[in-house]
């Protein structure tokens, strides 16, 4: 009511015709400032969906890339899988030589020197690999049982490393004390081959001489191994095979 009664006195004071073109003027105000906020509006939007679209085309690109990435990376893996699987056939291959060779060493060692077989077992080979710092040396012994059993054989090592301190002074000493391998005698259980390896630091002022290995067997076969190894022969045979690695390589 106080409404109308307004816009009467206001069209009676400043007449009927300048009221309407006043409210015609407001309406058309009000329509072109509702229209330029909505343009305003949907111009916004429009950038909104510009940027969306533009983000969604980077996506896109990102996980083709990724895509591509992955399917590079897959065939690698593929190529890189076929090429452990070879190597490992390859590994196999020459473990079964290996294991071959020293079965034809073991036996006609059998038959040129019976004495140095006991239950089928023979102490193969002992090595000594010199390392970077001096007086720190590597060893490895390998056992064999050349009889073509199914059973384990078990039993006893000891090594025993001769030495001189003097002209007329000889020491000897536990190679496995020297090497922190516990318990002495090391305890041994095989089938086919066994292998023992360490690391020692040779004493101050010792030249050594030799390395005698002893071998008891407790099961599966009975009786006593020794073989002595000359330190000089095990280094230079060790050198061969180095030798050999480098010119193979």
């Amino acid at each position: 009511m106080k409404l109308g009664n307004l816009l009467k006195r206001l069209k009676q004071r400043v007449g009927a015709l300048a009221f309407y073109l006043g409210a015609i003027l407001l309406l058309c105000v009000s329509i072109y400032f509702a229209y330029w906020v909505g343009g305003q509006s949907a111009e916004v939007k429009e950038k909104t969906v510009a940027q969306q679209d533009e983000r969604l085309d980077q996506l896109y690109q990102q996980i083709e890339a990724l895509e591509y990435q992955t399917n590079v990376l897959s065939v690698e893996l593929d190529i890189e899988r076929s090429a452990n699987e070879e190597l490992q056939a390859e590994l196999s291959e020459l473990q079964n030589e290996n294991y071959a060779l020293r079965r034809d060493v073991a036996f006609y060692q059998k038959i040129m020197a019976p004495e140095l077989e006991q239950g089928g077992v023979v102490i193969e080979s002992f090595a000594l690999t010199p390392n970077a710092n001096k007086r720190h040396f590597h060893f490895s012994l390998a056992l064999l049982q050349i009889e073509q059993r199914r059973q384990f054989v078990e039993g006893n090592i000891t090594i025993e490393l001769q030495a001189r301190t003097g002209e007329k002074t000889v020491k000897r000493y536990n190679l496995l004390e020297l090497a922190n391998i516990e318990p002495h005698p090391h305890h041994f259980s095989m089938r086919y081959f066994s292998l023992l390896e360490g690391d020692f630091i040779l004493p101050e002022g010792v030249l050594p001489e030799h390395v005698d290995v002893r071998v008891t067997l407790t099961e599966g076969g009975r009786g006593q191994l020794e073989r002595r190894f000359y330190w000089t022969q095990s280094l230079r045979q060790n050198r061969s095979l180095e030798l050999e690695k480098s010119q193979d390589s």
